[in-house]
């Protein structure tokens, strides 16, 4: 593990903090994982070793570099090239995360996109891109973002979004701070919960471009808050003091 300056110790305890918010409230499994850009020097970034999310502590933090290497001997996640690739791509991304959201699953797999249908998902833009391996690859992978050359080509299909979604396979949020990509986390979770049960009753209004844009700007300023109470909430269970 790096050395600890104060700002990496920062980033390592919202790592570890983040991982069991994203656990508690059900939008990471047993797959998932979460980086952040190494504030000391923009060509690294730090992620936990590979391990069970929610044994991640802050002794397990990596810190690799913008090619998904590191000189720690212990084992890494292999879908690091996920994060290693964006970061080389998207100099203004502080923090990504790889998960299998549930109720965002649908869309990786169906040809409904995904909108924002209320001012929490403004942050999504108009829609969210998905890649899509078979473009490339044909249909005989096995759907994962295991390669440098696969991750470059996810990274590319996020262009400047929040989220993309790998289609058949998960999402990928990022953001410019780790407390920012909880957020977007758990509301892109509520958005597709809402849009595919609004499609059960009725005929969908999305928000406007507008809207996305106006109500963007409002719900963006209240990160804070939302990492307050989920905390609050682990606390509340004895999974953080």
């Amino acid at each position: 593990m790096a050395e600890q300056s104060a700002a990496r110790k920062k980033v390592f305890e919202e790592l570890v903090t983040a991982t069991k918010i994203l656990v508690h409230e059900g939008i990471m499994d047993v797959f998932g994982h979460i980086s952040a850009r190494d504030p000391e020097d923009p060509n690294f970034f730090f992620l936990p070793q590979k391990l069970a999310p929610a044994l991640v502590a802050l002794e397990d933090i990596q810190r690799l570099t913008l090619d998904g290497e590191t000189t720690d001997n212990r084992p890494s996640y292999l879908e690091r090239y996920i994060h290693s690739e964006i970061y080389k791509a998207r100099p203004d991304v502080q923090c990504v995360l790889h998960t299998h959201s549930p109720a965002v699953l649908p869309y990786c797999f169906i040809d409904t996109p995904l909108r924002p249908v209320t001012h929490m998902g403004a942050f999504m833009g108009e829609s969210v891109p998905v890649y899509e391996i078979r473009d490339k690859l044909g249909d005989e992978t096995d759907l994962f973002g295991g390669s440098p050359s696969v991750c470059a080509d996810i990274a590319e299909s996020l262009g400047s979004s929040p989220v993309v979604l790998m289609a058949r396979h998960g999402v990928v949020n990022v953001g410019n701070s780790v407390r920012e990509v909880v957020f977007r986390a758990f509301y892109l979770e509520q958005e597709a919960k809402a849009l595919t049960a609004g499609m059960q009753i009725g005929t969908v209004k999305y928000l406007s471009k507008g809207e996305v844009k106006t109500a963007g700007k409002l719900v963006g300023a209240q990160i804070d808050r939302g990492w307050d109470h989920w905390s609050q909430r682990l606390r509340n269970v004895g999974l953080l003091t």
